[in-house]
């Protein structure tokens, strides 16, 4: 099925060339700046074609839930805690519908934690006219959209966000104790765990989500100790 994929033009290379290799055609856009949504909608009104939002889309959420319905066959019983890194919202949302019985937390960059204070608030809140700059890239969402506000809000508990310190921590740990290359946005979830943020038990699962960062990038992250 031909698709079209609306990226940021800061997103990483190595992102934008897997998208490219797949067969996709790509259109970038200046972030911050422009809408991704609005862009997206016109070439769907242009083209006749459908637009599957990143996160705001119930097909999205079911199918990102579906890590939980792993998650729980993995283990046999459905985890107490499920701590997972947050962006627009779809996962989190996905995984309180597929793991009812377990304490959902979405964690995300600081001053980008939008879904946190929404939850906080009882109602949807945007990051803001001048969100700080962030390495999770994959986390950069301004708002959560009605759909997944409407999942999280009651079924899971309380956000939490990470510094850019800490989320570069958790990669440089990932590395060098578990063998695995995360992005920042795939790092978040196992940053608030290295920094107490989060009560763990025997049951508790960490959701490390993406791999996608440049090389160049990831090696300064590692060399570096800031």
């Amino acid at each position: 099925m031909a698709a079209t994929i609306v990226m940021p033009r800061d997103a990483p290379k190595i992102k934008l060339d897997g998208t490219a290799a797949l067969g996709a055609e790509i259109v970038l856009y200046d972030r911050p700046g422009e809408d991704r949504d609005a862009i997206a909608n016109r070439l769907c009104d242009e083209r006749g074609a459908i637009f599957a939002h990143a996160y705001a889309d119930p097909w999205v959420i079911e199918g990102q839930g579906s890590a939980g319905i792993e998650i729980a066959e993995q283990l046999g019983h459905q985890p107490s805690t499920i701590i997972a890194c947050c962006g627009g919202g779809g996962l989190s949302a996905g995984l309180a519908l597929a793991c009812p019985d377990s304490k959902i937390i979405p964690v995300e960059p600081e001053g980008w934690d939008d879904v946190a204070r929404s939850l906080a608030a009882g109602e949807i809140q945007s990051v803001g006219q001048n969100p700080p700059p962030t390495a999770c890239d994959a986390l950069q969402t301004p708002v959560t959209a009605p759909v997944n506000f409407a999942v999280l809000h009651g079924r899971v508990e309380p956000g939490l966000a990470v510094s850019e310190f800490e989320v570069r921590q958790a990669q440089r740990f990932a590395f060098a104790k578990l063998k695995l290359v995360l992005e920042p946005g795939g790092a978040a979830a196992l940053a608030a765990c290295l920094y107490g943020k989060v009560a763990l038990d025997a049951s508790s699962v960490i959701m490390l989500t993406g791999g996608n960062v440049d090389p160049a990038s990831f090696a300064r992250v590692i060399q570096s100790s800031n």
